[in-house]
């Protein structure tokens, strides 16, 4: 991930952690990011995940824990960098996460927000917006939490309040990869609704998920342009 690259050259050696890491995509993008002699740690809550990322992290040599996001049980000024990526949506209490990551991140270290957004797509990137909109609604309905993706302005907003300096925004698109396992989903969307049959809202979010079936066949499908935030936190004064 070059974007992630360059950000970090002038990094120290020293501990990363990446928060609601689930399977460790971007965990592992942090360690090949990272300097050499770096450790970098995943944080879950959810235990079914855990069980998978386990494994996934010790064979790339990095470290799992099951741990809430919100009460962290790292010590005060220990990481380097600190990073959510594609998780913020899916945090119902947000801003405790993200003071956790501060309390936890050393004066002078990086603070790193990754999340997409859905305004200014293109055509085949708003059968993404769609696609996940339409997931969410079904992963809250099943008892999870999920919102709308945000749009570009919100996400610079709610960084822009952290208390961060020397902050940058940097738009970029994921590698093609990534599209075709959003094909992939996009094939069993309807049979994902299945899961709510016998609910008020199954027949509407059934036409929805073949209508966003049909403008995939029509349109295509491509992952939503990501917004990386990135700041250092402020040393403290004196």
């Amino acid at each position: 991930m070059v974007v992630l690259q360059e950000l970090l050259q002038g990094v120290r050696p020293g501990r990363a952690l990446d928060v609601g890491t689930r399977l460790g995509e971007f965990a592992f993008r942090l360690a090949e990011a990272m300097p050499a002699g770096s450790q970098v740690t995943g944080i879950d809550n959810d235990p079914a995940a855990g069980a998978k990322a386990q494994a996934k992290f010790q064979e790339k040599g990095l470290r799992f824990e099951l741990m809430d996001g919100g009460h962290m049980a790292f010590p005060d000024d220990t990481f380097e960098v600190v990073a959510l990526s594609n998780t913020l949506h899916h945090i119902e209490r947000y801003g405790q996460v993200l003071a956790e990551m501060l309390r936890v991140l050393k004066p002078g270290g990086y603070f790193i927000l990754n999340e997409m957004y859905r305004d200014g797509q293109d055509a085949a990137q708003q059968v993404h917006a769609a696609q996940h909109t339409l997931e969410a609604r079904l992963d809250c309905l099943l008892g999870g939490y999920q919102r709308e993706t945000w749009k570009r302005e919100e996400i610079v907003e709610i960084f822009r309040r952290l208390p961060l300096e020397d902050v940058t925004f940097t738009d970029f698109q994921e590698e093609a990869v990534y599209d075709a396992k959003l094909e992939v989903k996009n094939r069993k969307l309807a049979d994902e609704v299945e899961k709510i049959a016998g609910r008020p809202e199954y027949g509407a979010l059934k036409q929805e998920a073949l209508e966003i079936q049909r403008l995939c066949q029509k349109n295509g499908i491509r992952r939503c342009t990501q917004l990386l935030c990135a700041g250092k936190k402020r040393q403290a004064a004196g």
